[in-house]
C-alpha cells in the first residue's frame, strides 16, 4: 500500500512538472515572453530527465500509467511550444530590459528616453550553458541506464 501511494505521488509530481513546463513554453496568460531560451531549454531537459528517472523507479499501475501519459503529452506540447516560439524568445532574460529615465531628465538635444541601467525585474538566476549541458548529460545518463536496465 505505501509503495502504491508513493508511485501515485511521484507520477502526479511528474505530471504537474510537465504541465508547468508546457505552460511556460506556450506562455499562457502572458503577452510578452517571460522566459528565455536557455531557461526553457533547461526546464525541458530537467523535466525529461525526471520523467526518464521516474520510469526506472516507479512501479507502474493503470492509474500511474495514465498520469505518465498525461505527463508525456504535456512534455510533447512543451517541446512543440518551444520549437514554435523559439525565434520570439530572448536568448537571455533581462539583458535588454532597461529602465527608462525620468521624463525631465533627458539631456538637451536628445529627444528620446535615455536608457540607463538594466532593470532588476529578473529575480531568477539565468541558467548558463554549463547548467544546460549538465542537464543534458544527466538526461543522456538516465536514458542509457534505462536501456541497460530494460
Amino acid at each position: 500500500m505505501p509503495i502504491s501511494l508513493i508511485s501515485w505521488l511521484l507520477a502526479g509530481v511528474l505530471a504537474v512538472t510537465c504541465l508547468a513546463v508546457a505552460r511556460s513554453a506556450w506562455n499562457l496568460g502572458e503577452r510578452a515572453p517571460d522566459i528565455s531560451r536557455m531557461a526553457l531549454l533547461s526546464s525541458l531537459l530537467e523535466a525529461a530527465a525526471t520523467a526518464a528517472f521516474f520510469r526506472l523507479v516507479v512501479p507502474w499501475s493503470t492509474g500511474t500509467t495514465l498520469l505518465w501519459m498525461v505527463a508525456m503529452a504535456a512534455l510533447s506540447v512543451a517541446v512543440a511550444g518551444a520549437v514554435i516560439r523559439w525565434p520570439v524568445l530572448p536568448s537571455h532574460a533581462g539583458l535588454l530590459d532597461f529602465e527608462e529615465s525620468e521624463p525631465g531628465s533627458t539631456e538637451p538635444g536628445n529627444e528620446g528616453t535615455v536608457r540607463t541601467r538594466p532593470s532588476r525585474k529578473v529575480k531568477k538566476k539565468e541558467p548558463g550553458r554549463r547548467a544546460v549541458a549538465t542537464r543534458a548529460a544527466v538526461l543522456a545518463t538516465v536514458v542509457v541506464l534505462s536501456f541497460a536496465v530494460g
